[in-house]
């Protein structure tokens, strides 16, 4: 496993350590809100955290090392649940790393709405102007809103939720954490979607404008509608990232119904479309490129009658894929009373990336808070661990791809939610390797 540097095998594990830990450092105040977690919990957390990490000596954790940790997240608009959930998570993080010797983690958050690029910029010039060396970000670094300014003042960003995008290509201070979405996840769904619907043959797209973007993207996603033999029938449909009323554009797609629709939505709408759609009569099988209890919500009641597929990196909160899956899945449950989302995962796992190049940097003998060093740790070992992947008894490997800044791996598959349940229908990895249907 990656994770374990050099720097972490020189001593004997922590266990000394967290027995000193007094009530008052697990109580650290680690953001603005209060993540519900009491001081034995922390430490409980703690301990096991350290030990599925199979982290060794105090000093070498960083505990006397205050790190300001930049969240550029979606708060408001339709995604605000989601944006709440990556708080949520970031903090959670950050009050387990305090508790287990580590550093102190004081997220500096920031709201960038819809994403709204007015507002992604605004948050980008208040992260830069506090000086934090790195920050948690989305939406692909705020659908490229922000991309300039995380490098003229090389801010070290990690996001977890657009992925490295095709616009984000060549931004020396910005990472994909998870799959591009949905440029990694449709090469594997496609071979699902013709192996399950082998007379079907044209594919479309209705999803969220992006401006100068939209090129780009559509043509990387119909280069892989033709390498699957399929045939991309034209439709490309696009609404703003806010927007909850798709009776427009389902109206244009209905007059150029294709056999597959990549529902490129994210949140609420996604939902909100199918919902939509079903009132229309609009046959196409549908595929989101992700699945959020928000987009149930937003549905009423049609994902759960009548199904939702879609095909990403999905972290299933019931079913932990490994120890660190599952400690943090346990943990979110017990400190917000809901199962975490891949939003609230993702999240989790780059404050843990966070805390790795903290400790490596300190490791060299070097400053943290200088955001080249910490990218220079990055591209050392580009390697962290992971709540996906693995197994039962190994924590996953996240692994950068430091030619794409995207992910070198990311198991992902096709799933279906319906009447409260998400089921498996196919598995794969990037690009499509490694795909198996389901049995």
């Amino acid at each position: 496993m990656p994770t374990p540097r050099s720097d972490l095998g020189r001593r004997r594990l922590i266990a000394p350590l967290l027995a000193t830990l007094t009530a008052a450092a697990a109580l650290t105040a680690c953001g603005s809100g209060d993540t519900g977690v009491s001081a034995a919990d922390a430490r409980t957390q703690a301990a096991d955290l350290v030990k599925v990490l199979k982290l060794q000596d105090g000093a070498a954790l960083g505990g006397d090392v205050t790190f300001k940790l930049g969240a550029t997240l979606t708060l408001s608009g339709p995604s605000a649940a989601n944006g709440e959930s990556m708080r949520n998570a970031i903090e959670l993080a950050a009050k387990q790393i305090k508790a287990a010797g580590g550093p102190t983690i004081e997220p500096s958050v920031k709201d960038i709405k819809g994403p709204d690029p007015v507002a992604a910029k605004q948050a980008a010039s208040e992260l830069a102007s506090e000086g934090v060396p790195a920050k948690i970000s989305s939406m692909g670094d705020g659908l490229g809103a922000m991309l300039a300014d995380t490098d003229k003042n090389k801010i070290l960003s990690l996001d977890g939720v657009g992925g490295a995008q095709v616009f984000t290509r060549g931004t020396k201070y910005f990472y994909g954490t998870r799959e591009v979405a949905p440029s990694d996840a449709v090469p594997g769904a496609l071979e699902w979607f013709k192996r399950t619907h082998p007379k079907a043959r044209t594919v479309g797209l209705a999803g969220v404008d992006l401006g100068a973007q939209n090129a780009a993207i559509k043509a990387d996603l119909t280069k892989k509608f033709a390498a699957a033999g399929l045939t991309f029938n034209g439709l490309w449909e696009t609404a703003s990232p806010s927007s909850q009323d798709f009776a427009g554009m389902i109206s244009k797609i209905r007059k150029n119904p294709p056999d597959l629709l990549w529902v490129a939505f994210s949140g609420a709408s996604p939902g909100a479309f199918a919902a939509q759609a079903k009132s229309a009569g609009l046959k196409s099988e549908l595929v989101g490129i992700e699945f959020t209890q928000e987009a149930v919500k937003a549905s009423k009641g049609v994902l759960d009658s009548d199904g939702f597929t879609f095909a990403m990196d999905y972290f299933d909160a019931s079913a932990p894929a490994n120890p660190l899956a599952r400690l943090f899945a346990d943990a979110y449950k017990k400190a917000y009373g809901q199962p975490a989302d891949f939003y609230a995962a993702n999240a989790y796992e780059e404050t843990l990336m966070v805390w790795d190049l903290i400790r490596r940097v300190r490791a060299a003998g070097g400053d943290p808070a200088d955001s080249a060093q910490l990218k220079a740790a990055l591209e050392k070992e580009p390697a962290f661990a992971s709540v996906y992947g693995g197994d039962a008894a190994t924590v996953g490997t996240l692994k950068i791809d430091l030619a794409t800044h995207g992910v070198a791996s990311r198991p992902m598959g096709v799933f279906q939610y319906k009447d409260g349940k998400v089921k498996t229908l196919a598995t794969y990895n990037v690009g499509g390797q490694e795909f198996r249907l389901a049995d």
